[in-house]
């Protein structure tokens, strides 16, 4: 199945049709009531990053399909992928482990939230091991990958303390996003939550790279033996 082109397309049509749902459910779309503000969740910025992401692999995915056949390999652009990929998985993990708890039974385990909180990374995590030429990341990637999370920090807190409010189904909330980022509520010490979620995040980043570059000798020994 990996080297079927037909099989990845299917799998990144569905994917993105699926991921794309979740988006614009999310966003009031289908209810006739877009809200622009979800936009600014990091949620909501990182599933749009997967929807692109699916997109692209998809148009590529067609076009070796069409040009080669359907017997090849469906990997694009494996660094992009790897932060597409890392990036929705920090999403996965920090909404299950310090959001999750708080919220009540009936919303938590709804289709929309499983589907941008879970359902989405999990697409986006089996595509890049299940398709991804292994042994492509490079030793100064994870800190690239960083680049993700403190640009939304960045932009949190500047929308934040130019008196954004953002709202849930149209009703103004908190200048800030998440708690771990609400300097209303924790004062500096979200400066500890942001550095430990970035050592987190970096530490995950090595440890894919780790595991990339394990994969990818195997890889490269298995085509010598071709």
């Amino acid at each position: 199945m990996k080297n079927n082109r037909i099989f990845a397309l299917c799998y990144r049509l569905a994917a993105f049709l699926l991921c794309l749902a979740g988006v614009l459910h999310t966003l009031g779309v289908f209810d006739g009531r877009f809200q622009w503000k979800m936009m600014l969740y990091y949620t909501i910025e990182s599933n749009i990053l997967i929807v692109l992401m699916f997109g692209f692999l998809s148009a590529k995915t067609a076009r070796d399909l069409r040009k080669g056949g359907v017997a090849g390999a469906s990997s694009y652009h494996e660094r992009l992928t790897a932060i597409a990929m890392l990036s929705i998985t920090v999403t996965l993990l920090l909404f299950w482990a310090l959001l999750a708890p708080s919220m009540p039974g009936p919303g938590l385990l709804s289709y929309v939230n499983l589907q941008i909180h879970a359902f989405t990374p999990l697409l986006m995590i089996v595509d890049f091991f299940l398709f991804a030429t292994p042994g492509k990341m490079k030793k100064q990637d994870p800190w690239l990958f960083a680049l993700v999370p403190l640009t939304y920090f960045i932009q949190s807190t500047v929308l934040g303390f130019s008196g954004f409010r953002y709202s849930v189904q149209g009703e103004a909330g908190s200048r800030f996003p998440y708690f771990f980022v609400d300097f209303d509520l924790l004062k500096g010490k979200v400066f500890l939550y942001v550095f430990f979620i970035a050592v987190f995040f970096v530490g995950l980043a090595y440890l894919l790279l780790w595991y990339d570059g394990k994969r990818g000798r195997k890889w490269r020994r298995a085509q010598a033996e071709r």
